[in-house]
């Protein structure tokens, strides 16, 4: 490793530690706000208080919702009425133990979980060369702490890192040839089913069919368990929940303008449209295409060694998330997976392309770049302008995959 390298790399963990430093103090400084129980993680806790209660059949009534959050957070003033809980049935069953905590001492318990779930995640990501890790797992989940995704995850109480960890572990699974295991790891992230069932599909059209056998499965039983939970019923209510919290706006939910996806950046060009409208028939093809194209690339490699395998999966997640009908800035966590797989050694190899390599580099940078995240997010409220960034990683990972195919093999 040359010189040059070295002063790059530490010049990214010194920026990356003064933003963690920086974000735990804006965490510190909003703590009253957040153990009062402004953040999202008051709608999971209501589902934990209400199976606690076996109240599951109630956990999509939003006057049942109102009224359980009124006993825990009666002095947020900024909403007229519930947070809504906008996950499946089962996810409430992650939180049925911390139901048995005070809100603030379950918010904190659910913080120090996702804290170790980043340094899990960085364990359990296989580095072979030419990925080889530049820095011990400890440090690399201390500048995680520094990326605007998570930071926005712990400041909601959200469960984006959980998720994390799950595509993470899947990832790990694919790499040691145990696909079964892998789908059934994938599943379990199903709670954000608009995330995870593109992964599945471009990992099952990209050849690796076997991962269905634990993902079906998987997802078959997950449903059963949201049928114990909250009744047959929920079939059917759940999605027309769903889809009402979709039509109403000032509900707890995140806006299409506010997402950082090609949804919110044809809201910010069309103009929000009535459900359905001109933008969701053109997200589903786009969305189609883009799942086969990808596919496409990642099929000729995804079985020639650890290399085509990473870059297809990185490809993956930027595709379900850019393509993804409903995501938020916290999402973006799943980017920690290339960025810390492309942010190794993988670039320094000189058979790459040089555009290819600084594509990725300028994607990479720009996506780590948390007073970027400020600005767009909280000043100009133009959080679609990250697809930019994401476009550009993705075009230099598929540039690699079409056109460098040696590189990765």
């Amino acid at each position: 490793m040359t010189d040059k390298f070295k002063r790059r790399d530490r010049l990214v963990a010194a920026f990356l530690l003064a933003m963690a430093i920086a974000n735990g103090i804006e965490l510190w400084q909003q703590r009253i706000r957040i153990l009062a129980g402004y953040g999202d993680f008051s709608a999971l806790y209501t589902a934990g208080l209400m199976m606690q209660r076996g109240e599951g059949i109630s956990l999509y009534d939003r006057h049942e919702q109102w009224r359980v959050q009124q006993e825990f957070a009666p002095n947020v003033d900024i909403r007229k009425g519930p947070m809504p809980f906008i996950r499946p049935p089962f996810e409430a069953l992650v939180f049925l133990p911390l139901a048995y905590f005070s809100y603030p001492v379950a918010l904190a318990v659910w913080s120090l979980i996702k804290i170790v779930l980043l340094w899990l995640t960085a364990r359990i990501l296989p580095r072979p060369a030419p990925f080889s890790r530049i820095y011990p797992s400890w440090l690399e989940a201390a500048l995680c702490l520094g990326l605007f995704p998570v930071f926005l995850d712990l400041l909601q109480g959200q469960d984006a890192i959980l998720l994390l960890f799950i595509v993470a572990g899947t990832f790990n699974r694919l790499h040691a040839g145990k696909d079964i295991a892998a789908g059934v790891i994938l599943a379990s992230g199903l709670f954000k089913f608009h995330l995870v069932l593109p992964i599945a599909i471009m990992l099952w059209l990209a050849g690796r069919s076997r991962l269905l056998a634990g993902f079906l499965p998987g997802a078959a039983t997950l449903i059963a368990l949201s049928c114990a939970v909250s009744g047959p019923s929920v079939l059917f209510t759940y999605p027309k929940y769903l889809l009402d919290l979709n039509r109403a706006t000032g509900v707890g939910v995140v806006t299409a303008q506010s997402m950082p996806n090609l949804r919110g950046l044809l809201t910010a060009v069309l103009g929000r449209a009535p459900y359905p409208g001109p933008i969701h028939w053109l997200l589903l093809p786009i969305a189609v295409v883009a799942i086969v194209l990808t596919a496409r690339f990642w099929r000729p490699i995804i079985n020639t060694g650890f290399p085509g395998l990473a870059l297809g999966y990185c490809l993956s997640l930027l595709v379900a998330i850019v393509t993804s009908y409903y995501v938020y800035s916290y999402d973006m966590a799943l980017l920690i997976i290339p960025l810390l797989l492309l942010g190794g050694r993988f670039l320094d190899q000189p058979t790459l392309p040089r555009l290819s390599r600084y594509l990725i580099a300028v994607g990479s940078l720009v996506l780590i770049c948390t007073p970027l995240y400020w600005a767009l997010i909280f000043r100009f409220d133009r959080a679609y302008l990250l697809v930019i960034p994401m476009f550009i990683l993705a075009f230099g990972m598929a540039r690699i995959a079409r056109y460098a195919p040696s590189a990765v093999a």
